[in-house]
């Protein structure tokens, strides 16, 4: 009897606990679209479009061709019409992938453009596309909790496609890798 009563005390804790989370993620974050335009013409052309910013993770001073291949973060609020278009005709196509931070905008472009290229165990040096969600969701849980540190950052959570065309909550938990299905009222406003 009382093993079934600290259990369900356990899930009442963490069930507080998870909303608690929520609640303070969804209150203090911005919401931001990391995307890869090389995946499909439509996202360099809504990220040209007037009223919105978009960072190159690349850099600045950049052809127009690297430009309108490379990674770029946009807040979604001054992009709905991008935030739309993945939504809408984006779907399973890897167009990128969603982060909640309450860091501002450029904070979080410096820290991810830190992620841009890795080294392999025989010294090469080479472009890691972290962007892409199909990359991102299978190489997070290989990492420890020194790399789960460095890649999140400034970043409270990821929004990342899955395979089957869902979506999964990633976050760190007292260093630890925590996948769930999302909290919708973190990412929807």
């Amino acid at each position: 009897m009382s093993q079934s009563k600290r259990t369900i005390n356990g899930i009442i804790r963490r069930a507080l606990a998870d909303a608690k989370q929520a609640a303070a993620l969804a209150s203090s974050s911005r919401r931001y679209l990391l995307t890869d335009p090389a995946r499909d013409p439509r996202i360099a052309s809504e990220l040209a479009a007037p009223g919105g910013r978009a960072v190159c993770l690349y850099g600045v001073d950049l052809p127009a061709e690297l430009v309108a291949v490379s990674p770029h973060l946009v807040r979604l609020s001054t992009h709905e019409r991008l935030g739309e278009l993945l939504a809408t005709q984006g779907r399973g196509l890897a167009w990128g992938l969603l982060l909640a931070s309450a860091a501002p905008l450029d904070t979080v472009a410096e820290h991810l453009a830190t992620l841009n290229r890795v080294t392999l165990p025989d010294g090469r040096v080479v472009l890691f596309r972290y962007y892409d969600p199909r990359v991102l969701r299978r190489f997070l849980p290989t990492c420890n909790a020194d790399e789960l540190a460095r890649v999140f950052g400034p970043i409270d959570a990821f929004l990342i496609e899955q395979a089957d065309g869902g979506q999964s909550e990633y976050t760190l938990e007292h260093g630890a890798l925590q996948v769930r299905a999302p909290r919708w009222d973190v990412w929807l406003d």
